[in-house]
């Protein structure tokens, strides 16, 4: 129930900045999309992954403070539902982009 819940609310989420955004501009809902659901995909994996570039900057400036190795982690991401939603979402925005402006990319 709590995965269904975690789904619903990104998906609330991604068409509530979506529909600001567009209402915002005054351009179309589609225009957004794409974008919203992209960035949203990359802030989610950013924000959960452990290791990676932002923590090695933060372990050097550490060890070049305190003078002490400090051990290095491996880059790790386990995704959540809500990085599926997003995945989703980014895919489903991505298809309707295509078929909506179809007349231009081809």
């Amino acid at each position: 129930m709590r995965n269904i819940m975690v789904c619903l609310v990104t998906c609330l989420f991604l068409v509530g900045v979506n529909y600001g955004l567009a209402m915002f501009f005054k351009w179309q809902f589609i225009d957004f999309s794409l974008f919203v659901g992209l960035s949203t995909t990359l802030i989610i994996r950013y924000f959960t992954s452990t290791g990676g570039m932002s923590s090695n900057m933060v372990r050097m400036q550490a060890q070049a403070i305190t003078g002490m190795k400090i051990e290095e982690t491996k880059s790790t991401f386990k995704p959540t539902y809500a990085y599926y939603t997003a995945m989703i979402y980014t895919i489903v925005s991505l298809i309707a982009v295509l078929v909506y402006y179809k007349d231009y990319f081809l």
